[in-house]
C-alpha cells in the first residue's frame, strides 16, 4: 500500500514538471520579445536621432559657414586731416582726440594714446581701413604755431610728414528697432588676456571638450556650493553659442537637449577658434534702448568708447563679468553690483596667474568707469544721420552688401556740428520756448554738408526741419533776382538806378502795395544799395522788369530741383523752401557760379574695405564768374553797411558775404552767409507758424555770428575775374564816368560792357 502511495506521489510530482517548464519558457519569451522590441525602438530612436543630427548639421553648418548675422551699417564722420599750414589749433586737436576716446599717456605705449608738451601734440594713431586702403597704426608729432599747424614729424624716423589724419569717429549704427546691433571683430583683434579671462570664467575646458562637458557641470556645482551663490554656469561656451544663435531662452528640457546636440555638431564641424570668434561676436552684452547690443567689439564701444584691443584688465573683468547678466550687472544702473562682479573676476584672474599682484591691486582699486550713454553714438547728430539715411536709400548698393556691415563715410565735421549746436542753444535759451531752429553748414567748393541741425534739441529725432520744413524765405530770394539782372549784360550794373517809389499790384485777386521795412521811400537808389539794404519796393520793380519766368529759371539754374509757383509776392520771398534748398541755391552763388549737388556721403565701403560707392564731384557752370563776382561784392557790402552790418563789428577786418531774410508778419527769421570756406543757412521759427517777432538781423543772424565765433572765420577773398575792373559811376544817374569826375562811386563792372568815357556828364 505504501508502495502504491509513493508511486502515486511520484507520478503526481512528475505531472507538475511540464507546467513549471511552460511558465519559465513564457517568461523567457516575454523578456526576449521585450528586448527585441526595445532594441527595435532603440534602433528607431537612433535612426531618428541620426536623421535629426543630419538635419541639424545641414541647417547649422549652412548658417555658420555663411553670413551669420545681419550687421548694421556703420556711419563715420569725416577724418580729421592734418597738414602743415592747416588752421587747426592745438586745443582743437586735443578735443578731437578726446572725442575719439584717446587716452593721455606720456609713455605712448599703444595706439589710442597721445601726449602734450608745450606746442606739440604727439599721437599714437590707431589703425583703420579707409576707403583708399588700410593704414597701420602710426606715431607722429604735430607742432603748432599761432596760425595753426607748423609741421608734422614721424616720431620713429624723425622725418617730416606732409599729411596725417586721425581715424574717423563712429557716429551711428543703422539698425532697425528691435534688431540686434553688433560690430564684428576678428579673433586676432581680441587681446589674449581678454580671451584667457573669458575662458577662465565661462569655459575652462573649452579647448579640450567636444562641445558638451560633464566635468564643467560638476565643477560649477562645486564652485557655486563653496561660494554660496551662482558663480559659474554649467553650460560650455559652445552650448551658450548654440542657444544664442539657434534657440530661444526657454528653460525646458527639450531646449537643453537641442542645445547639447547643436553644440556637438558645431564642435564636430568647426574648429575651436571659429567657435570662439563666433561667440565673441554673438554674445549679448547689453541693451541700448530698443536695440540689443551683441558682441565684445560693440560692447567695448558701448561701455568704454574704444576698441576692445585698448581695454585694460579692470575693463576686461567688468565686461566679462556682466556677461552673466547684462541687465542685472549693468554698470550704469547698478555700479555696486557691477563692481562686485568685476572684483570677483579680477580675483579669479589673480588666482590663476593671469595677473600679478601689482596688476591685481591696481585694477581692483579702480572705480567702475564707463562712458555716459549719451557719448555712445547718435549723440547730437539726429538731423545729419536722417539726411544720410535718405541719401543712402538713393544709392545703387546691393541689399546683401548692406547687411554685411558696410561702412558709410560722411562729410560730418564734428567740430562744426558742435559749434552749430551750442550757438543755437545759447541764442535760443532766452527766447520763446516754442521757437525752433534749423542749421545747414556746407563746404560749398566741394558740395559737402559738414553740419546739420533739424531742431534746437540736437539729439531730437523725428521731424528734420533742415530738410523737410518748407517755410517762406523772405528776402533770402533777392540775390536770385539781382543775379538774373546782372546776368543780362549791358542792361544792369551794380550802379543801375532803381526806383524806390510806391507801387500797387494785383496779386492772388487782391490789391498788393509792397512796403519797405521802415515804411519809407527813397526815390532813385543804386542797385547795390537796394540789395545791401534789402529794399523791397525796388526789388519788386526789378523783378517785374525781368519777369517771373526769369526768376523761376534763376531758381532752377541755382539748384532748386522742384517747381514752385511764382506770383508777384514771391519777389519778396512768398515762396516756401527748406533750409537745405536755400543752402543749395547759395552754394552756386558762393562757388562762383559752379553748381554741385550738396551731399552728406563721401563713400561707402564693404566690410572688407572694397569701395561700393565713391561720390563723383560733378561741377556744372550755371552762371558766368563775372556776374557772380558782382553779386558777391554786393552781398559783402550787405554785411558791412547793410542789413548784416553787425558782422562787421563782430569780425572786424574780415570779409563775409550774406543775406538776411524775414517772412511776412515776422513768422520766419533767416540768414545765409559764407566766408572763404563754408556756407551756412540758419532758420528760426515756430512749428505752428505763429509770429516770432524776430527779423533776419535780430534772430538768425545772431546765431550765425555766434556759430562762426566758435568755428572761426576765414576772410572771403575774391580775386577780380578777367573782364571785370573798377569803374566810376555817377552817384546821381548811375552812368559810367571817368574816374576824375566829382560825385562818382567806384564799383566793379564787366569792363567789356562799359562805354569809353572821356568827359564827365551831368543831367
Amino acid at each position: 500500500m505504501s508502495k502504491t502511495k509513493n508511486a502515486g506521489q511520484a507520478k503526481k510530482g512528475r505531472s507538475k514538471a511540464p507546467s513549471q517548464n511552460t511558465s519559465s519558457s513564457a517568461v523567457i519569451r516575454f523578456f526576449r520579445q521585450t528586448a527585441v522590441l526595445l532594441l527595435k525602438v532603440l534602433c528607431v530612436l537612433v535612426l531618428i536621432l541620426l536623421f535629426y543630427l543630419v538635419y541639424l548639421d545641414s541647417k547649422i553648418s549652412k548658417k555658420f559657414s555663411g553670413q551669420k548675422w545681419q550687421v548694421p551699417a556703420q556711419i563715420y564722420a569725416r577724418s580729421t586731416e592734418l597738414l602743415p599750414g592747416a588752421t587747426i589749433s592745438q586745443q582743437q586737436l586735443i578735443n578731437q582726440l578726446n572725442s575719439l576716446q584717446y587716452q593721455r599717456n606720456a609713455a605712448l605705449s599703444a595706439p589710442g594714446q597721445y601726449s602734450v608738451s608745450r606746442n606739440h601734440v604727439t599721437v599714437y594713431r590707431r589703425s583703420f581701413t579707409y576707403i583708399n586702403g588700410f593704414e597701420a597704426a602710426q606715431l607722429f608729432s604735430v607742432e603748432f604755431n599761432r596760425g595753426g599747424i607748423n609741421r608734422i614729424t614721424q616720431r620713429q624716423q624723425k622725418e617730416p610728414l606732409n599729411f596725417a589724419r586721425l581715424e574717423p569717429q563712429l557716429i551711428e549704427h543703422l539698425v532697425a528697432a528691435q534688431q540686434e546691433d553688433r560690430e564684428l571683430v576678428r579673433l586676432e583683434q581680441v587681446p589674449e588676456l581678454f580671451k584667457d579671462t573669458l575662458l577662465l570664467v565661462e569655459d575652462r575646458d573649452f579647448y579640450h571638450h567636444h562641445g558638451v562637458s560633464p566635468l564643467s557641470v560638476l565643477r560649477a556645482l562645486w564652485v557655486n556650493a563653496l561660494a554660496g551663490r551662482t558663480v559659474q554656469g554649467g553650460s560650455t561656451l559652445t552650448q551658450q553659442l548654440a542657444k544664442n544663435m539657434y534657440l530661444s531662452s526657454d528653460r525646458t528640457l527639450w531646449r537643453k537637449i537641442n542645445e547639447a546636440m547643436i553644440a556637438l555638431v558645431l564642435d564636430y564641424r568647426f574648429n575651436k577658434d571659429q567657435i570662439l570668434e563666433a561667440y565673441l561676436n554673438e554674445v549679448f552684452v547689453g541693451q541700448n534702448y530698443a536695440n540689443a547690443v551683441h558682441g565684445v567689439g560693440l560692447g567695448s564701444r558701448f561701455y568704454f568708447g574704444k576698441p576692445v584691443s585698448e581695454l585694460q584688465p579692470a575693463e576686461y573683468a567688468l565686461m566679462i563679468g556682466l556677461l552673466k547678466g547684462p541687465s542685472y550687472f549693468d554698470p550704469r544702473r547698478y555700479p555696486e553690483r557691477a563692481r562686485q562682479r568685476r572684483d570677483l573676476v579680477l580675483r579669479l584672474m589673480f588666482e590663476q596667474h593671469l595677473l600679478d599682484k601689482a596688476q591685481y591691486e591696481s585694477a581692483v582699486t579702480q572705480p567702475v568707469s564707463v562712458i555716459p550713454r549719451a557719448q555712445y553714438l547718435n549723440s547730437g547728430y539726429a538731423a545729419y544721420i536722417d539726411a544720410v539715411k535718405k541719401e543712402l536709400r538713393q544709392l545703387d548698393i546691393n541689399a546683401a552688401d548692406k547687411e554685411q556691415g558696410i561702412k558709410v563715410f560722411t562729410y560730418l565735421d564734428t567740430q562744426a556740428q558742435y559749434a552749430a549746436e551750442t550757438a543755437v542753444q545759447h541764442q535760443l535759451a532766452k527766447l520763446d520756448p516754442e521757437l525752433q531752429a534749423a542749421v545747414v553748414t556746407a563746404n560749398y567748393q566741394h558740395g559737402e554738408i559738414i553740419a546739420m541741425l533739424g531742431s534746437k534739441d540736437a539729439v531730437q529725432g523725428g521731424f528734420n526741419r533742415a530738410v523737410d520744413a518748407k517755410r517762406q524765405i523772405g528776402s533770402i530770394i533777392k540775390p536770385v533776382i539781382y543775379l538774373e539782372a546782372l546776368a543780362q549784360r549791358g542792361r544792369y550794373t551794380l550802379a543801375s538806378i532803381l526806383e524806390d517809389v510806391p507801387i500797387r499790384l494785383r496779386s492772388n485777386d487782391q490789391d498788393w502795395q509792397p512796403q519797405n521795412f521802415d515804411k519809407q521811400f527813397r526815390g532813385p537808389v543804386m542797385l547795390i544799395d537796394a540789395l545791401a539794404n534789402s529794399l523791397n519796393v525796388p526789388t519788386v520793380r526789378l523783378g517785374l522788369q525781368l519777369g517771373l519766368p526769369a526768376i523761376s529759371d534763376g531758381l532752377r539754374r541755382l539748384g532748386l530741383r522742384r517747381k514752385v509757383k511764382l506770383h508777384p509776392a514771391a519777389l519778396l520771398g512768398a515762396v516756401e523752401l527748406s533750409p537745405l534748398e536755400v543752402t543749395q541755391l547759395y552754394q552756386t552763388i558762393a562757388n562762383n557760379g559752379l553748381h554741385q549737388q550738396l551731399a552728406t556721403i563721401h563713400a561707402v565701403a564693404g566690410y572688407d574695405g572694397h569701395a561700393l560707392y565713391l561720390r563723383e564731384h560733378e561741377l556744372t557752370r550755371r552762371y558766368n564768374e563775372q556776374e557772380v563776382y558782382l553779386l558777391q561784392y554786393a552781398l559783402m557790402q550787405a554785411t558791412k553797411t547793410g542789413t548784416g552790418k553787425v558782422l562787421q563789428s563782430t569780425f572786424p577786418g574780415l570779409s563775409i558775404a550774406g543775406k538776411t531774410g524775414t517772412s511776412s508778419d515776422y513768422r520766419d527769421s533767416w540768414f545765409t552767409g559764407f566766408d572763404q570756406n563754408t556756407l551756412t543757412t540758419i532758420w528760426l521759427g515756430r512749428d505752428d507758424n505763429k509770429a516770432i517777432g524776430l527779423t533776419g538781423s535780430t534772430g538768425a543772424l545772431s546765431v550765425f555770428s555766434r556759430l562762426y565765433s566758435q568755428l572761426g572765420v576765414s576772410s572771403l577773398l575774391r580775386p577780380m575775374p578777367e573782364q571785370v575792373s573798377l569803374q566810376a559811376f555817377s552817384l546821381k544817374t548811375g552812368y559810367a564816368q571817368p574816374q576824375n569826375c566829382f560825385n562818382v562811386l567806384l564799383l566793379p563792372a564787366i569792363s567789356v560792357e562799359m562805354p569809353v568815357m572821356s568827359e564827365c556828364t551831368e543831367e
